[in-house]
């Protein structure tokens, strides 16, 4: 009876001694923290000088790992699996890393009181102590939130190398509501019925930020400005189902760190991209996860537009819409970010005309990206006008100087009218593995099921035809390369070339600028947005760099890319090399001028 009893007091002893563990380790793959990595693969292009720790409970295995930065004092990333019994609720005491000041201290979060007494400079040197954030306006902000774990596992999120300033509004409000959305639509993705769960399928998601210049605290009788202010919050999920899978997809989301609202969905490759410009990396390696995890595949288009049609709820409640004035009506929304709550009355809405203004094919291209992934709404351009600027403007003004207007109309994936190429339709047929269409003269062609995008790694556009991926011509412009307008039934598209053009009256063609994401000729200066780099009439690529000049160019904007679509050898990057312009040594065993120099 004795033994009995001190078995139990000794359980009950080491239980009210469960701490919070941690440790700060040099590889994340040889300490069982890549478990929380997709392929086992973490996050390229990250801050090489950030510590890497894998969190966890005492005695128990590891729960999450985190990028720390000692620099700004906040974790750049922390990447978790989804739990989906997730409900953590309870709050607890924050805790810190002594480990990131030495790997001699415990292997162990401790609370701050229980560590500052030995030395509290030593831990300031290091990381984010709890008195940083009081009275600063600022949150301290989950990376990995506490509402994804359950039961005492919730704990272990509640340490300062996991949380980042973030605004009061933005977190409580803002991003919140997106966590909710997030760990409702896992939940139902990996749920096959009540309570049940597939264990073939597992999620991986990363949540970082990006640094800015702002810092905390700012004022009071304390060190000031010692912890960095995230400008941007973002979280990346790859779904990969281990058996099937064209049930795996990926998507991500980033958020403005400001009380209004402005938080953007998108595909991992265009994270990836919007990443890169704003960590605003010399050199362009951001990557979240191994091979984009199934990013621009049908099941990930998909499940981005059921995310959002998932966030989008109360406005489909107000309004009866046919589906492709709907996705014409979010597409609108999202880009105007209107508040109205929409008419008293319900009406139906069959049609839905708008045009949109972009200050630069810069802002312009990007977001026609997201509209039509997110709302199969494709924006083609009306008009393209110089913009009024200032001597001061002028100088600063380099890629895509013209202000462009552009007309929403259903993205081909859904308008039933028109080929992969841009041909006229008259009839369609999806079998599952491949979409055909039969032109206007009888011709069979590629059409396509999901909508055509932009991929960088191919540096140009593609689509899937079922399930087969393959090139397509987007909706883009009604304006040639001179400044003519198509014919409204004609707009700029291949058609089957390898150019762009279209007929301006019944008779007579031009060329169209391509839709590429900036191009450059060879001086280093911008082509204009409406005369982009092409052959048009040439035998090699050129284009316009203001009203009067040209000069040969290259279509992509990058270090690898030469002029003629040659491209650079991978350990000879474009740059001087000793010469008076710029060139590469190209893949093709000989050498070419380039574009965009490499500067490490």
């Amino acid at each position: 009876m004795q033994i009995m009893f001190l078995l139990c007091l000794l359980t009950c002893f080491a239980l009210s001694n469960f701490n919070v563990q941690a440790e700060v380790v040099d590889n994340f793959e040889f300490n069982g923290c890549n478990k929380f990595f997709y392929k086992g693969k973490e996050p390229e292009g990250m801050d090489q000088n950030a510590k890497k720790i894998c969190q966890k409970l005492q005695y128990d295995n590891f729960l999450y790992a985190t990028l720390y930065s000692t620099f700004d004092k906040i974790p750049l990333y922390s990447a978790y699996k989804f739990a989906p019994k997730c409900k953590g609720t309870s709050t607890y005491p924050w805790h810190i890393e002594p480990q990131l000041i030495s790997r001699d201290e415990p292997d162990h979060m401790m609370l701050e009181k229980d560590y500052t007494a030995k030395n509290k400079d030593k831990l300031k040197k290091t990381q984010a102590i709890d008195s940083d954030y009081d009275q600063t306006g600022y949150d301290r902000g989950h990376l990995y939130p506490k509402s994804f774990q359950y039961g005492e596992d919730s704990k272990v999120t509640f340490t300062l190398t996991n949380v980042a300033p973030m605004d009061a509004c933005f977190n409580r409000i803002h991003w919140n509501l997106w966590e909710g959305y997030l760990k409702t639509f896992l939940k139902d993705s990996l749920r096959i019925k009540k309570d049940v769960y597939d264990s073939k399928a597992s999620a991986y998601i990363v949540t970082g930020t990006v640094p800015g210049k702002d810092k905390i605290p700012q004022s009071g009788d304390r060190d000031l400005r010692r912890v960095t202010v995230p400008s941007h919050i973002w979280t990346a999920v790859c779904y990969e189902h281990s058996e099937d899978h064209d049930k795996s997809f990926s998507f991500g989301y980033i958020g403005i760190n400001q009380p209004e609202f402005n938080i953007k969905l998108m595909s991992v490759s265009e994270m990836n991209k919007q990443l890169n410009q704003l960590y605003k990396t010399s050199n362009p390696s951001v990557k979240i996860f191994h091979d984009d995890c199934f990013s621009g595949k049908p099941a990930s288009e998909e499940a981005i537009n059921q995310f959002f049609n998932r966030i989008q709820l109360p406005e489909y409640q107000r309004l009866q819409m046919s589906k492709i004035a709907q996705n014409t009506f979010l597409a609108v929304q999202d880009v105007i970010s209107s508040d109205s709550t929409g008419p008293s009355n319900t009406p139906t809405i069959t049609d839905l005309t708008a045009t949109l203004d972009y200050d630069s094919s810069s802002s312009y291209l990007p977001s026609t990206e997201r509209l039509k992934r997110n709302f199969k709404s494709a924006c083609v351009v009306t008009a393209v006008k110089k913009r009024r600027t200032s001597d001061k403007q002028k100088r600063q003004v380099s890629e895509g100087s013209e202000s462009i207007e552009c007309r929403l109309v259903p993205e081909k994936s859904v308008d039933g009218k028109t080929s992969a190429d841009g041909s006229p339709c008259s009839g369609f047929g999806n079998n599952g593995y491949q979409c055909t269409c039969v032109t206007q003269e009888s011709k069979s062609k590629s059409c396509c099921s999901t909508p055509c995008l932009y991929q960088d790694q191919l540096k140009g556009y593609r689509c899937y035809s079922g399930k087969t991926q393959i090139e397509c011509s987007p909706q883009y412009s009604l304006i040639t390369a001179k400044g003519n307008r198509c014919r409204d039934d004609h707009p700029c598209a291949t058609y089957g070339k390898d150019y762009y053009w279209c007929f301006i009256n019944d008779k007579s063609w031009e060329y169209c600028s391509p839709p590429l994401w900036g191009s450059r000729a060879k001086d280093g200066k911008y082509c204009r947005s409406n005369y982009a780099c092409a052959k048009y009439d040439k035998n090699d690529t050129w284009c316009y760099t203001d009203d009067k000049n040209w000069n040969s160019c290259c279509t992509s904007d990058d270090y690898f890319s030469a002029v003629n679509d040659k491209t650079c050898k991978p350990d000879h990057p474009c740059g001087y090399h000793g010469k008076a312009y710029l060139w590469c040594n190209t893949t093709d065993g000989s050498w070419n001028y380039c574009c965009k120099e490499f500067k490490k």
